[in-house]
């Protein structure tokens, strides 16, 4: 998985409530291409894969 974008931490917070922040990321499989949004960036948790779901 490649990071392709990251999240910045809200303007609002101080620089300690920044370095603690858990942002996250959009990440692009390599082989395939897909793109999964919203993945953990700075936490070390696994990708979240997002279910499809029905437009209204």
């Amino acid at each position: 998985m490649l990071v392709i974008s990251v999240e910045e931490p809200p303007e609002h917070l101080s620089e300690k409530e920044k370095l603690i922040y858990n942002r996250v990321c959009d990440v692009e499989c390599q082989k395939c291409g897909k793109i999964y949004y919203s993945q953990p960036y700075d936490d070390g948790n696994a990708i979240n894969l997002v279910r499809n779901t029905k437009k209204i």
